[in-house]
C-alpha cells in the first residue's frame, strides 16, 4: 500500500493506533462490498437491502443539517469515503473527509479518484480530537458513527466547534446509553462491547450527559432523536445471513468475519436489553 508524507504515526498503543488496527484488519480487499459503505444504516418502509438502508441513514444526516451545493463539509470517521462520494453527488457540496485508519484513508482516495470527484471531496488521514484545519473553515461538520469511538467523544464536541463557522451545522448519527445498567448482566455486556468497540469509558453518556455535553461545547438548537430499532436489528440480520458471513469471509478473511458475528451479536444484545440506543443529533454553532 502507498505511503504518502501526509499519513500519521501514531504512537505504538495510542487509542488511535488500537483503533486503526482494528479496523484496517483485512479491510485492504474490500472494495465495491456493500457499496464500500461500513454504516449500520437506516432501515424504514420494510427495505431489507443494505446498500439502501447505508445510504439512508446518510441522507437523513445530510437533509437534517440542510447540506447543498453551498455547504462546505467537513465528514469524520469517514471510513472508505463512500458516503463522500455520495453526499458530493447527491447535495453538491464541498466536503474534507478525515478518518483515523491510513487503509481507509489510502482506499478512499482511490475511491474519489474513480468516480471523478477529486475536485469536490479531499481524504485526509488524522484524528478527531486533533482536527487539523484552521478555526471557522467548515459550514458543516459530520459524524457517522464515529464519535463513540473518539478518545474522547467530548474533546471531538470541542474541535468541532472551533473548525465550524459561526451559524454552523454538526449532524451526527451515535451510539448512547438507554438508561445506566441495572445489574450485573447490564454491566457485563456494556463493558464487553465497548471494549470489542473500543468505546472509552468517557463517552459512555445517556442522551441527558450527550446534550449538556454538546452545549458545554458552545452549541445550540441541539436535536437529539432515538432511532435504534431502525438501525441495530436491521444491521444485525442483515450481517447474521449465512451468505454475508461467506462473503465477508471472503473479503476481509475468516477473523473479521466470524468474529464480527460476536462483535455484532453483543451490541444487539445490548440494545434489546434497552442498555443502549442509537440516535441522530443535530446542533448549530451561534450566528
Amino acid at each position: 500500500m502507498n505511503q504518502t508524507k501526509d499519513q500519521k504515526r501514531w504512537k505504538n498503543r495510542s487509542y488511535e493506533d488500537r483503533v486503526e488496527k482494528f479496523y484496517g484488519w483485512g479491510v485492504d480487499n474490500y472494495g465495491d462490498y456493500h457499496g464500500g459503505y461500513l454504516n449500520f444504516g437506516l432501515w424504514e418502509n420494510g427495505n431489507k437491502d443494505y446498500l439502501l438502508a447505508a445510504e439512508n441513514l446518510i441522507a437523513t444526516v445530510g437533509r437534517k443539517i440542510n447540506l447543498n451545493e453551498k455547504s462546505r463539509l467537513l465528514d469524520v470517521a469517514c471510513g472508505l469515503a463512500a458516503q463522500d462520494v455520495y453526499m458530493a453527488k447527491q447535495f453538491g457540496c464541498e466536503i474534507d473527509a478525515l478518518d483515523v485508519t491510513w487503509k481507509h484513508v489510502h482506499l478512499g482516495r482511490e475511491r474519489v479518484k474513480r468516480d471523478n470527484v477529486q475536485n469536490k471531496v479531499r481524504v485526509h488521514h488524522g484524528t478527531a480530537t486533533r482536527l487539523p484545519f484552521q478555526d471557522q473553515t467548515f459550514t458543516h461538520v459530520m459524524g457517522i458513527e464515529g464519535p463513540a469511538h473518539f478518545d474522547t467523544r467530548e474533546d471531538f464536541f470541542h474541535e468541532a466547534y472551533r473548525i465550524l463557522k459561526p451559524g454552523g451545522k454538526i449532524g451526527l448519527s451515535d451510539y448512547v446509553l438507554a438508561r445506566k445498567p441495572r445489574n450485573a448482566l447490564d454491566r457485563f455486556f456494556l463493558a464487553l462491547a465497548c471494549k470489542l468497540w473500543h468505546a472509552p469509558k468517557e463517552n459512555r453518556d445517556t442522551i441527558p450527559s450527550y446534550r449538556e455535553k454538546l452545549a458545554r461545547s458552545g452549541f445550540r438548537n441541539i436535536v437529539i432523536e432515538p432511532v435504534g430499532e431502525k438501525v441495530i436489528p436491521g444491521y444485525y440480520f442483515e450481517n447474521k445471513r449465512p451468505e454475508t458471513r461467506r462473503k465477508i469471509a471472503k473479503v476481509r478473511g475468516w477473523f473479521p468475519a466470524y468474529g464480527g458475528i460476536i462483535i455484532d451479536y453483543v451490541m444487539y444484545k445490548v440494545f434489546k436489553i434497552g442498555v443502549i440506543e442509537y440516535i441522530l443529533v443535530t446542533a448549530q454553532k451561534p450566528a
